[in-house]
């Protein structure tokens, strides 16, 4: 009976052996096809960019440039701190605007346009650059 017992060990043995050079293999492909991101759950379709101005002073901005595309607003919920405007592309997608305070003096302003439009995305923060430039010289 131990010869059976010591048999059966050292088939599992045997098959530990040939199994765990490979384990690290897998890995390093499930690595490699997964997209590098931070962008949690929003999709690749979201542009991040901080300025340099309080939140608060970033709504009237943030609504001109949405407007200037002939974009309908959905939605506008908001405080000094922070918000989020929502708008309506003709063609019924969604564009959304988070704008979070970073510190008084920063802000990060988040374009997600559905459905996986980036460059719109990018335009948009575009505008919004173009327009704070603008007030700079006025």
């Amino acid at each position: 009976m131990q010869r059976v017992v010591s048999g059966a060990v050292l088939a599992v043995l045997a098959a530990l052996v040939v199994a765990v050079p490979g384990c690290d293999k897998a890995d390093k492909g499930l690595k490699e096809i997964t997209p590098r991101t931070t962008d949690l759950g929003t999709g690749l379709n979201a542009v991040e960019q901080t300025y340099a101005r309080p939140a608060g002073g970033l709504y009237e901005v943030v609504t001109t440039s949405l407007t200037s595309y002939d974009l309908k607003l959905e939605s506008d919920r908001h405080d000094e701190l922070g918000g989020e405007i929502v708008a309506v592309r003709a063609d019924g997608h969604k564009v959304t605007v988070k704008v979070t305070s970073v510190d008084k003096d920063h802000s990060q302003v988040s374009v997600r346009v559905a459905p996986g439009n980036r460059s719109l995305a990018e335009m948009i923060h575009q505008r919004i650059s173009e327009r704070l430039s603008g007030e700079g010289k006025k």
